[in-house]
């Protein structure tokens, strides 16, 4: 009996310390998961924060764009105040926000936010959203048209296939007849001059079926919509299809409606030539003006649009030189001022038309002002390869950069182009 109360009374101070052990384990899970906790709710914070401070500078883009850079501290106190209002929101306060990557007008914001947790420890978190442009995009290119028309990234809409152009253009028309109560269907779009001649030979009628190569949905322009089914969708066209850059193209097709600004191919795709020298903004150079109109009058380019790009390449500046060895008020790259026939990049005479040849010829081989300004910054192969506004952040920001300050938020959303908010990085520290 002395033997096991002795073996008893040795347990007990294990079974203590066991006890203590497991008690002390516990608290410490319990305060680990406290402080996860708490950098979660900052990073969740945070990633709200920067959010909303990219809405809203997507909401005045425009506005950023027509002001000087001097005015980045009124801009950084506006999205600051509409950043603290998300943190708090989340448990949150804002500890610094910056504007972009020092490039104007900005086009990302980057933000740092607390929270505080148990015991007055404290936990923070960075997030980065900002702006961007996709024009089609990977996810929703299935395919490059050819076969005579139209050459250029294929998205589909009800199965059918488009240029991301059109396709753009449709989903604004499609919304708003939604809203009305109106069920838009397409019911054919792009077809090549092989598609054509099967469909011609089933139906050898020219009066309702284009004969090969004369068919105007080898442009990719063409949509037919709700055929067999029109009635109150083919009124509804009639009354707003054209509010939508969409036609009626022949009075004996309701359910044809053609896309007028175009996809390229040799299409009519250039945006209409608007401004003189006189009507350009106020930031662009006073030697530059006449030389800048005269350029993109010349190549059916907005003189704005063409302003915008040499803003965003150079800042106006003829002798600038990148680290990458773009030269000039354009940053032609030595092979691409080869191939355009510019003996002197440095010469703004020589690069400004130059600059408005380029960016005509890519707005025409992609059918949308944003794939255009894409291929400019990234290389038209990479447009071709990505069947959109490439995923690079650079390019992304380029892209939104110029249509801020070609014409705003307006500009932005148009063209062929969509508009995202994107969270690009987010991070506790």
């Amino acid at each position: 009996m002395s033997r096991c109360r002795t073996q008893a009374g040795q347990a007990l101070p294990l079974a203590l310390g066991l006890g203590v052990l497991v008690l002390l384990a516990a608290v410490a899970g319990f305060a680990l998961a406290r402080a996860q906790l708490t950098v979660a709710r900052a990073q969740t914070a945070a990633d709200l924060a920067a959010l909303s401070a990219a809405r809203e500078l997507w909401a005045g883009l425009g506005a950023v764009a027509a002001d000087d850079p001097s005015s980045a501290g009124r801009w950084r106190a506006r999205l600051s105040a509409v950043a603290e209002e998300a943190a708090v929101g989340s448990g949150g306060r804002i500890e610094s926000l910056t504007l972009g990557d020092g490039a104007w007008p900005p086009t990302s914001v980057e933000v740092m936010v607390s929270t505080e947790g148990p015991h007055g420890t404290r936990a923070r978190a960075v997030a980065r959203a900002g702006v961007a442009v996709a024009a089609g995009g990977p996810a929703d290119v299935r395919g490059w048209a050819s076969g005579g028309g139209y050459s250029g990234p294929l998205v589909y809409r009800d199965g059918k296939p488009t240029c991301p152009a059109v396709a753009a253009a449709f989903d604004l028309m499609d919304a708003a007849a939604r809203a009305d109560g109106i069920d838009l269907a397409v019911t054919s779009g792009f077809r090549s001059d092989a598609e054509q001649a099967i469909l011609f030979a089933r139906h050898p009628d020219p009066r309702w079926v284009a004969p090969p190569g004369r068919s105007r949905h080898r442009d990719a322009t063409e949509l037919d919509l709700n055929m067999g089914d029109g009635g109150a969708a083919h009124r509804w066209l009639a009354a707003d299809g054209p509010r939508f850059g969409f036609v009626q193209r022949y009075s004996w097709e309701p359910w044809h409606w053609g896309y007028l600004p175009g996809c390229g191919g040799g299409a009519a795709t250039a945006p209409a030539a608007t401004g003189s020298a006189a009507a350009l903004p106020g930031w662009v150079p006073s030697r530059y003006r006449a030389a800048i109109a005269q350029a993109a009058s010349a190549n059916g380019l907005p003189a704005v649009l063409l302003a915008a790009l040499l803003r965003s390449e150079s800042g106006f500046d003829p002798r600038a030189f990148s680290p990458a060895g773009a030269q000039g008020i354009a940053q032609f790259m030595p092979a691409t001022a080869a191939g355009m026939g510019l003996r002197d990049p440095f010469d703004p005479a020589q690069a400004i038309p130059a600059a408005a040849r380029l960016l005509s010829g890519h707005v025409r081989a992609f059918g949308s002002v944003p794939l255009a300004l894409a291929a400019y910054n990234a290389g038209p192969g990479a447009v071709q390869r990505y069947g959109g506004v490439p995923p690079y952040a650079e390019t992304q920001a380029y892209v939104a950069r110029v249509l801020a300050l070609a014409g705003g938020a307006a500009m932005v959303a148009g063209g062929g182009g969509g508009v995202v908010l994107l969270r690009v990085e987010g991070r506790s520290v």
